[in-house]
């Protein structure tokens, strides 16, 4: 299963759970289910090598830094780079 069929499934869950009373057995297999699926989706918090030099040199251009490395993860490569090239722009001015 892709990352994005697991994330469907868990949201489809947690909708049946919502719905069951607490406490229940069904409500009890449900949980334990999402927690399943929960553990197969990959990793997000190890960051790819290539963005590595990129978002250290965001945060250094960055004159109020209030995002941390865990943020800037989540875009592609392509988006930093423009990030970073806008970034500097308005440090320029």
């Amino acid at each position: 299963m892709t990352e994005q069929e697991i994330k469907r499934e868990i949201r489809q869950l947690k909708k049946l759970k919502l719905k069951c009373r607490a406490g229940t057995k069904e409500r009890i297999n449900l949980g334990r289910q999402i927690k399943d699926l929960k553990k197969q989706l990959p990793d997000n918090t190890t960051i790819e090598p290539e963005k590595i030099e990129i978002i250290a040199e965001i945060l250094k251009t960055e004159k109020i830094s209030i995002f941390d490395e865990q943020y800037y993860n989540k875009f592609s490569i392509g988006e930093l780079k423009f990030y970073l090239k806008k970034s500097k722009e308005r440090n320029k001015t």
